[in-house]
């Protein structure tokens, strides 16, 4: 995604007053059945203020799902500095994952909604492939240096790793976050690179289906 210019700081608080007014809505309804009507009286603004900034409600959602996902890009986005490549490059993944965790932590009502059934369909899509690109570029990126000698193609490995993570944040947040956002990240990057069942300990204690 493109780097925008400053937005004015109304313009944001406005901008803010709707999302969370869609979010407050979405708690009790479908986003297709909710208003422009709903969404400015929630947010104590007038329609026309919302014409101002959005030609109508599905410009208003997407509007408002980028400049979620563009925050969490900026979040989770590896600084850049004089260490070893190595060294950065692991330690850029593992910081990255406690970011996006806290990111959605510190926004989680707005996660919680989008990500269940009654959000915009394409949210998930969008932030698996932000999660793919930003949080395990290195990974991935490592994957495919080593696609030769994979026992697995390397698009399925990757959609598992990016779906059976999206998976567990959902879990995450219907549990009402119960673990801290350090927590999870830890035992996800775990996950990850040993696999599950040598993670969970299970390895020599269960029948596997074959």
């Amino acid at each position: 995604m493109s780097k925008k210019a400053k937005v004015d700081p109304r313009i944001k608080r406005t901008n803010k007053y709707l999302r969370d007014a869609l979010v407050e809505l979405l708690k009790e309804k479908d986003v297709t059945s909710i208003t422009i009507q709903e969404i400015t009286e929630k947010a104590e603004l007038t329609r026309g203020t919302f014409y101002l900034h959005y030609q109508d409600k599905q410009d208003f959602l997407m509007q408002s799902m980028n400049e979620v996902l563009e925050e969490l890009i900026e979040k989770v986005k590896p600084k850049q500095n004089n260490e070893d490549s190595s060294e950065v490059e692991e330690k850029n993944e593992s910081v990255s994952f406690l970011k996006l965790f806290e990111f959605i932590y510190d926004h989680a009502d707005y996660f919680k909604v989008m990500l269940s059934d009654r959000g915009l369909p394409q949210f998930r899509s969008h932030m698996t492939e932000i999660v793919k690109k930003r949080v395990y570029g290195e990974l991935i990126s490592s994957i495919g240096e080593a696609e030769d000698g994979l026992d697995i193609p390397k698009d399925i490995l990757i959609s598992y790793i990016t779906s059976a993570h999206i998976g567990v944040i959902c879990s995450w947040l219907e549990s009402d976050m119960k673990f801290s956002p350090a927590f999870m990240a830890e035992k996800l990057t775990s996950l990850t690179l040993l696999g599950p069942i040598r993670v969970a300990g299970l390895e020599n204690k269960i029948k596997l289906p074959y």
